[in-house]
């Protein structure tokens, strides 16, 4: 009988042990129950204990707690190992157990460190107890809050006035000193921009101070009352916690940034050393190799440009946050940003590159591109740059350029000097001899027209109401304003030398036929001053 008691017992004790073992397990897989006294959490109980689950553990001790936190006592807590686990206790009154199975072991906890943590809050959440049912602890919170406030008002208004009055003679003193820079100095073309930047600067440099001071006060105001102090210190540690993490970051970051800095000195260096080079191919005057004073400019800006590409997908890897999920999401939309929107960029360059290839256009020379006409100031990879020669400034994407004719004016030969041309339509009453005579009279009459080769007419249509005649000239001057003038000058010693000769300028059109045919009798094909 006393065998089969004694083998009784020790299987209830197995199957005790067993069952406190499997609730343990299933309890640190689960979320736990939470033990909050006020508003600070105590402990949080995952395992059973024998017949009591987790939330039995938890309502029993928070009941416990509220019976011996109105007794009188000196709120000291402390930890006791005991035979089923670390107790707790207040003024030597045990008040919970915290078991094995209340530790999560995959976060590293142990049923020591979570009764000391217990017991510390435990004093907290019992000192503000006292506190909340303390009216002068409640009174003098609501008098720390007012001076707090108080203190904050003023220096906010001190510190906005501070900052205005800081912001005024930092512009002045800035735009002084600026201005008193040699006009070749950097400086003096920012005069106009830079004051301003570091008044904005200073600006929200004041309203991060403003915003500093106003969390501070804010984690200062909610420690003053024992309801509002878990929230207190939350914000103390979050931002101290952000604050070392950001610092963590910076130092991990350093040595990528160390990469990063060397691999784009590497590439500034290199396009130096490019430019250098090209600077001294735009300085030889010979054109007939391929890279030449004519495709220099554009071959430098493509290798320097691909430089730099080249600079940036090697040091991508070692910036900062590049492998980061956010960082790998901006790339993405970035590129898809760039490859939608660059299509007509793409398009300019390539048209700019075959322009400067083909030797189409080259700077310095005198063309017309459909209704546009200047001199060609400056081949770019994405326009091209026409000073006309009233001096205005004409910019042509390189698409429209290399999908319009250019007719170039400059190309005489090897020649100094532009070829002009000027067009008009006589009647067919009037003796072409004649027009030719008068054009060429008129072509004379300019000094900057050259005389060798000399100028001539030629009638590039015979349309069913006039010819049409065209005078060509070339004026010996590189200079799109002089051009302009002669231009002018030309078309005015046309008009006198027609009127003189009593030749009317017109393009008529006919309703009826004449009654006269329109045509210059064989004796009147050479009238004045035309020369036999």
């Amino acid at each position: 009988m006393k065998s089969f008691k004694a083998w009784a017992g020790t299987f209830l004790s197995g199957l005790a042990l067993l069952c406190l073992s499997a609730g343990i397990r299933a309890a640190d897989a689960g979320e736990g129950v939470p033990l909050v006294i006020g508003s600070r959490s105590i402990h949080v109980f995952r395992a059973p204990i024998g017949t009591f689950t987790a939330a039995e553990r938890a309502e029993g001790a928070r009941k416990r707690i509220e019976r011996a936190f109105v007794k009188p006592g000196e709120g000291w807590t402390s930890v006791k190992p005991g035979t089923l686990g670390i107790e707790v206790r207040l003024d030597d009154e045990i008040l919970f157990l915290v078991v094995a199975g209340d530790a999560r072991s995959t976060a590293g906890e142990t049923p020591e460190d979570l009764a000391n943590q217990a017991s510390r809050v435990l004093q907290k959440a019992w000192t503000e107890a006292r506190e909340r049912s303390d009216p002068r602890a409640q009174l003098e919170g609501a008098l720390k809050l007012m001076l707090a406030s108080l203190l904050l008002l003023g220096a906010l208004v001190g510190m906005l006035k501070l900052s205005a009055r800081l912001r005024s003679l930092l512009v002045t003193g800035l735009r002084k000193r600026l201005e008193a820079l040699p006009s070749t100095h950097w400086g003096q073309r920012m005069s106009e921009s830079l004051p301003g930047i570091a008044s904005r600067i200073a600006l929200l440099l004041t309203w991060l101070l403003v915003m500093a001071m106003a969390y501070s006060y804010l984690t200062y105001s909610l420690a003053q009352f024992a309801l509002t102090r878990p929230a207190s210190e939350t914000m103390a540690n979050s931002i101290a916690g952000l604050t070392a993490q950001a610092l963590a970051a910076v130092v991990e970051s350093l040595p990528g940034i160390f990469v990063s800095v060397a691999i784009f000195l590497l590439a500034w260096v290199a396009t130096r050393i490019s430019s250098e080079f090209f600077a001294g191919v735009e300085a030889r005057p010979s054109d007939s190799a391929m890279l030449n004073t004519h495709t220099a400019p554009a071959t430098r800006r493509i290798v320097n440009a691909s430089l730099w590409l080249f600079a940036i997908a090697m040091a991508y890897p070692y910036l900062p946050g590049s492998h980061t999920e956010a960082f790998k999401g901006l790339s993405v939309i970035v590129g898809l940003m760039v490859s939608i929107g660059a299509s007509g960029v793409v398009g300019q360059i390539a048209s700019g590159v075959m322009i400067v290839y083909t030797y189409a256009l080259k700077k310095g020379e005198y063309v017309r591109i459909q209704d546009y006409e200047g001199t060609v100031t400056e081949l770019g990879l994405f326009v091209t740059r026409l000073r006309t020669g009233l001096g205005e400034e004409i910019a042509l994407p390189n698409a429209f350029v290399l999908g319009n004719v250019t007719r170039n004016f400059s190309r005489i030969d090897g020649e100094r000097g532009y070829v002009l041309d000027c067009k008009l339509t006589i009647g067919y009453d009037t003796p072409w001899r004649q027009v030719h005579a008068l054009l060429l009279e008129a072509a004379a009459a300019i000094p900057e027209i050259r005389k060798e080769p000399a100028p001539y007419v030629v009638q590039t249509a015979l349309s069913d109401f006039y010819v049409e005649y065209k005078l060509v000239v070339q004026v010996d001057t590189e200079v799109p304003a002089t051009r302009a003038r002669v231009a002018s000058d030309l078309h005015a010693a046309i008009q006198d030398a027609f009127n003189r000769h009593g030749v009317q300028i017109m393009s008529p059109h006919y309703v009826l036929d004449p009654q006269a045919p329109k045509i210059v009798a064989e004796k009147d094909w050479s009238p004045p001053p035309v020369q036999n």
